[in-house]
């Protein structure tokens, strides 16, 4: 019963905050006789769980950060649920409570006064060097080479940085079977082009994900979302094509440099 009842719950609190905007994401819980569902967009997350031992539902609610959840959960609506005396019709009135609770107004508000102060706390900055550094929660090594990076050049070059760094650590994790590893470097891709500016965006599909040959195309494709999907697909019609190289940046003047052209290092 218990189930049934959590199936029928997350069916229509998924439909009420797919509306939304929110996405359900499938995870597990570490106690396997509980059960969760969680629901996330850019801002805010929601969690829907049945917790055995107390025999209850709880629809809880956080903040997001770039790496997910906050875990800073409040509990904004509960219900009891004994599976051995209630049916489908009590499952039917928790299910009615939480779409109104997820649905109403000062929810709603909360919410997007959420959005808004994310929105300006990363003023705009999701940029490739943004990707990169959510990259670096894949392949560790690219943090010292992002260093490296900044500190020789003026400006981040994120279509070289891609081509000549990430690329081939790609290319090593399809050849090695990786699939914990490739599933969670193809959701943080997906997740940054969701919010990312136009140049995040053609890093990822025009040099990224085009980087990938034959039967590798398939699988991949289908741990992306519909949205990255589609621009991937149209991204393919430039594969092979010349795209227009960065313009060289002038390398960062150290200390010693300026000494020596100024004659004191003599």
């Amino acid at each position: 019963m218990v189930d049934k009842a959590f199936e029928l719950i997350d069916q229509q609190l998924d439909k009420a905050l797919t509306e939304q905007g929110f996405v359900r994401q499938n995870v597990s819980n570490k106690e396997d006789k509980d059960k969760v569902a969680l629901y996330l967009n850019e801002s805010v997350a929601y969690s829907m769980l049945y917790e055995t031992n107390k025999k209850r539902f709880e629809l809880r609610t956080c903040g997001m950060t770039d790496d997910g959840p906050n875990n800073e959960w409040k509990n904004i609506a509960t219900w009891l649920f004994d599976p051995d005396n209630d049916t489908l019709k009590e499952a039917e009135s928790i299910a009615a409570d939480f779409v109104e609770t997820v649905c109403g107004t000062q929810r709603r508000a909360i919410a997007q006064a959420a959005a808004k102060k994310r929105k300006k706390d990363e003023d705009g900055n999701v940029d490739p060097l943004f990707l990169m550094n959510r990259l670096v929660n894949v392949f560790p090594e690219l943090r010292e080479e992002i260093r490296d990076e900044r500190e020789h050049y003026e400006r981040f070059r994120g279509v070289t940085f891609a081509r000549e760094k990430v690329v081939p650590k790609l290319q090593l994790l399809l050849r090695s079977g990786n699939e914990k590893q490739l599933d969670k470097l193809m959701e943080i891709l997906s997740d940054v082009y969701n919010m990312g500016d136009l140049d995040a965006r053609g890093l990822i599909t025009v040099v990224i994900l085009n980087s990938i040959e034959g039967d590798d195309i398939a699988k991949v494709e289908q741990k992306l979302t519909p949205e990255l999907q589609k621009a991937w697909k149209a991204a393919r019609h430039y594969k092979g094509k010349k795209i227009k190289p960065e313009k060289k940046k002038k390398e960062k003047k150290f200390v010693s440099d300026t000494l020596n052209s100024k004659g004191f290092g003599r």
